[in-house]
């Protein structure tokens, strides 16, 4: 059995549903060249390339509120948020 961390495992199945599905796109804060806080997004971009991880600027709400309107239109976004204590600007968008 092949171990990996849980990081490698978010990454492998981010990068496996992109694959997958042309409609899945990650969007957040420094989620495309830096590969996002934790790397998760790490090496994504060169392969999906920028319309499909987007960087988004440093505003949690309106990253959700993005993220909401895209999957109400059919697409399958990963709105990527970076710690928890900033993740209540978000919650906003979703109640």
């Amino acid at each position: 059995m092949t171990v990996k961390s849980v990081i490698e495992a978010v990454r492998e199945a981010i990068a496996e549903e992109m694959k997958r599905d042309p409609k899945v796109f990650v969007i957040g804060e420094d989620v495309g060249v830096r590969g996002g806080v934790f790397l998760a997004t790490q090496g994504l971009a060169e392969e999906f390339g920028p319309d499909r991880i987007i960087d988004a600027h440093l505003a949690e709400a309106s990253i959700m509120g993005i993220a909401l309107g895209a999957a109400f239109r059919g697409m399958r976004p990963i709105p990527e948020g970076q710690f928890s204590d900033f993740v209540w600007p978000s919650v906003n968008q979703l109640i």
